[in-house]
């Protein structure tokens, strides 16, 4: 049997948190009567996003978790088969798992929006990293 804890931890604590974001976009959707889209346009300038409606904020929440998730926690699942260390693997996990709590925090919040652009730049750089450290794995293994 193949033992992937951190993965495992991390995926189980993410899609609680997808759940709850997912609910929080039917609520929207139930409190304003609308099934499918946003009821507006969905366009919202920068600077402006405090301004756009409760239901753009919730969908784009949801469709941003979905968005970088996935391939975040395939880099997690691919290095702890690759046995990475388990502090890397750690830091890797609490990054995504911070960085998408802030995200969705700061999503809708008005400029400027530290948690947003701190989740979004910690976000980017987990899979930085995380990518960075696999091609050293891998480039390792080819070479010893």
């Amino acid at each position: 049997m193949i033992d992937l804890p951190v993965t495992l931890a991390t995926a189980s604590v993410l899609g609680i948190f997808y759940i709850v974001l997912s609910a929080a976009v039917s609520g929207e959707r139930s409190r304003s009567k609308i099934g499918l889209g946003t009821g507006i346009e969905a366009t919202v300038a920068l600077g402006s996003e405090h301004q756009a409606s409760r239901l753009l904020i919730a969908v784009r929440r949801h469709a941003s978790f979905a968005e970088y998730v996935p391939i975040s926690l395939l880099l997690i699942m691919l290095l702890e088969l690759r046995q990475a260390g388990r502090g890397w693997l750690i830091a890797l996990a609490a990054a995504l798992v911070l960085s998408r709590l802030m995200i969705a925090f700061g999503m809708g919040r008005a400029a400027p929006n530290f948690f947003r652009a701190g989740g979004s730049a910690l976000q980017y750089a987990m899979i930085v990293a995380a990518s960075i450290y696999g091609l050293v794995l891998m480039i390792g293994s080819q070479m010893g």
